[in-house]
């Protein structure tokens, strides 16, 4: 008994050190576009004083990390398309379609400018 959880401790020890050894903690670039509002997006207004909101739009391995990290998938998601995949946490919405032209990761970020709150900006 005293060797199989010394073997369990051996065992987890050396995966946290090789799973640390993978993370390197670097920034890495990416290219996103973003747009300041009042408004819901769909309709969006000029900012104002009182409302300021910023949604940030971006695809590819960026958009594939923040994806991963959110899960579980959302059901009933925006599509009920084959190989169309959604996660959503308060303002993160990502998506992933595996048809037609916009296949791939994309993700949306929504701030509140006024508060610096998180909030949902995308909408199916």
């Amino acid at each position: 008994m005293r060797k199989i959880i010394c073997l369990v401790i051996g065992l987890t020890t050396l995966l946290s050190m090789a799973y640390a050894a993978q993370w390197s903690g670097e920034w890495r670039p990416f290219h996103a576009t973003y747009t300041i509002y009042s408004g819901e997006l769909a309709e969006r207004k000029a900012p104002t004083a009182a409302e300021r909101t910023m949604t940030v739009a971006f695809k590819g391995q960026a958009a594939k990390d923040v994806f991963d990290s959110i899960g579980p998938d959302s059901h009933p998601g925006c599509s009920q398309e084959s190989g169309y995949r959604e996660r959503n946490k308060r303002g993160v919405s990502c998506n992933y379609t595996s048809v037609g032209t916009d296949r791939g990761y994309q993700c949306w970020i929504g701030l509140n400018l006024r508060t610096g709150e998180s909030i949902p900006t995308v909408s199916c």
